[in-house]
């Protein structure tokens, strides 16, 4: 057994180092797409989003450089909308995987989106499931698995014509992504929607080892992690993450009410919502108190087409070739 684990082992190095490779060939000139609004896009979206205006022109581009939050290095400025590439764009590939993400750089998209468990052993593993056999040869719940146990499944086993790939950690996703694109980091619970004790602080040690705080966004379903997020470091953005229920439960709010329930219970800088329940006044109350907002996910030409005239700063996809298309990028 042992023989056969080490050659295993060997090659896996080898494919991260080939994917890394290729990646690099591949440089993104428009680099990091992430920020806040500027005052000149702020500008733009409250004259374009009045009531009654009639502009659907083509995506804006935001200023070059915004504004820095105090104590921060400056962001780069994103291209608006973002396309973000979501599990790095499931039409691509095995969703999460070195090589899908790598299709996805090669596209150009603005950011690749990923999702991490923790493991048995501490380390961030880039997977969906709390649960492993859903996209792996494997069975058996991340956190009771080490990073090498999990290592050596095929992540690629569940979609056809694939080679195999191995679940990457996410020290590789951003060492792959760094300098090309921004990245979405979903923090994710465990299958009894329990946080995996200890998760922010590792999460905040890989992110700032790489340095890529000025190029993330972290975001989750669960409030309370954002907010450990926010107070281990205030320079890594966080994106409140909520879903159809979430919204179907406050529909007699206003969205200035929403807007101030999240930003209440997250201090988030963005705020991540489903796309069919995305309204202009929405994302005009997010925009007016310097909130940038995402709509996810976002499959069709015509929503985002619409999402995009309405100022929503970033669409989450599964297929990031074919919204730059539909928006003409």
């Amino acid at each position: 057994m042992l023989p056969a684990v080490a050659v295993a082992t060997r090659s896996w190095r080898w494919m991260v180092a080939l994917l890394l490779a290729v990646a690099c060939q591949q440089p993104n000139p428009r680099g990091p797409h992430l920020g806040p609004p500027g005052p000149a896009q702020a500008h733009a979206v409250a004259t374009q989003n009045t009531p009654g205006a009639t502009s659907t022109g083509p995506p804006r581009e935001a200023p070059s450089v915004l504004s820095a939050r105090p104590g921060c290095a400056p962001v780069a400025a994103a291209t608006h909308p973002v396309i973000a590439a979501h599990r790095g764009g499931v039409a691509l590939g095995p969703e999460n995987t070195l090589g899908t993400f790598v299709r996805a750089l090669q596209l150009g998209v603005d950011q690749v989106e990923c999702d991490v468990h923790l493991s048995k052993d501490g380390e961030l593993v880039v997977i969906h499931d709390p649960d492993v056999a859903r996209t792996t040869n494997g069975t058996g719940e991340v956190r009771r698995m080490t990073l090498g146990d999990i290592r050596k499944l095929n992540a690629a086993a569940k979609v056809m014509g694939h080679p195999e790939q191995a679940v990457p950690n996410l020290g590789e996703v951003l060492s792959l992504v760094r300098g090309k694109a921004g990245v979405q980091i979903e923090v994710k619970t465990a299958r009894d929607s329990s946080r995996y004790p200890g998760i922010e602080r590792r999460l905040v040690e890989v992110i700032r080892s790489h340095e890529m705080t000025h190029a993330v966004l972290v975001s989750s379903f669960d409030f309370p992690t954002l907010r450990e997020i926010k107070a281990a470091d205030p320079c890594i953005r966080t994106g409140a993450l909520v879903d159809a229920t979430w919204m179907e439960t406050r529909r007699a709010a206003s969205p200035e009410q929403l807007v101030m329930e999240i930003i209440r219970d997250t201090s988030a800088d963005d705020i991540v919502v489903p796309a069919r329940t995305v309204s202009r006044e929405l994302v005009q109350a997010a925009h007016a108190h310097g909130r940038r907002i995402a709509a996810w996910t976002v499959n069709t030409a015509a929503r985002a087409r619409t999402l995009a005239s309405w100022g929503v700063d970033a669409l989450i996809t599964d297929d990031p070739a074919a919204l730059k298309d539909a928006l003409g990028r």
